[in-house]
């Protein structure tokens, strides 16, 4: 679901005041084939916000666009998913439109695509290198079917500027997966019947992760609903008080005539 080069038709910046160029980038188009690779960068994307949301240094992003070199107007990539460490997490979500990787000195340590028709030439060509130049530590690649990458899963880490395989592992029960050292994970691709399902382990601790997202979600509901009760109280209190202050008046009118 990446795009590389699009941007509005509108100048690069100047000494005139007017934003640069990395502000303009029109990002309103629909994703590439966003049927095909949702659930599986949903997946993804909520487990490792999930993993990191307590820390305020890890920003996990996409596909939202990274800013590589901001003197060149058009140099911007939009990865399904990413993971930056050692950041503004809060000051990046709240005032800029994109991560720029000359702002915050650190580019990503990693990034993942998820394969499509559309797509899939262009991530294992022209936004590898694109990757490689960044100084992503790890580029990971997910494709459910594996018919547009060739292979249901790879990892492969940065090492002197170039790309090399991490170890693919398949299990007796047809599970591949491989290990991610910058997360300290590990990514399983698992068939089931006619399904195909991508699934995360804590590398440490053998903890599946594909729940934690469900947690948070169950804790954002039991939040909800003490909000909701707290809320009906007060109602029910503030209703209460205008029956009693209904009562009093009717008695004062009785107690007059």
């Amino acid at each position: 679901m990446t795009t590389t080069g699009a941007m509005v038709s509108t100048p690069s910046h100047a000494a005139d005041g007017r934003l640069p160029w990395y502000e303009l980038i029109d990002d309103s188009a629909p994703p590439e084939d966003a049927m095909q690779q949702d659930d599986t960068i949903m997946v993804i994307k909520s487990i490792l916000w999930t993993r990191y949301a307590s820390d305020p240094s890890i920003l996990v992003a996409g596909p939202t666009n990274i800013v590589y070199d901001s003197n060149v107007p058009g140099s911007f990539i939009a990865p399904d998913c990413y993971v930056v460490f050692g950041v503004d997490t809060k000051t990046i979500k709240r005032e800029r439109r994109s991560y720029r990787i000359d702002e915050w000195g650190v580019p990503p340590a990693f990034v993942a695509e998820v394969a499509s028709e559309i797509t899939a030439s262009r991530d294992l060509t022209e936004k590898r290198e694109i990757y490689a130049n960044m100084g992503v530590q790890e580029y990971w690649r997910f494709d459910g079917t594996g018919d547009y990458y060739g292979e249901p899963l790879v990892g492969e880490r940065l090492l002197n500027g170039i790309y090399e395989r991490y170890e693919l592992h398949t299990e007796d029960n047809g599970d591949v997966w491989a290990h991610s050292e910058a997360l300290g994970l590990d990514f399983y691709w698992r068939r089931e019947d006619e399904d195909v399902r991508f699934l995360v382990r804590d590398s440490d601790t053998g903890e599946w992760l594909n729940f934690l997202n469900a947690e948070v979600t169950a804790r954002q509901a039991a939040e909800a609903l003490a909000q909701a009760e707290l809320e009906a109280r007060r109602e029910a209190e503030a209703r209460n008080r205008e029956l009693e202050a209904e009562l009093e008046w009717l008695r004062l009118r009785r107690s007059q005539q």
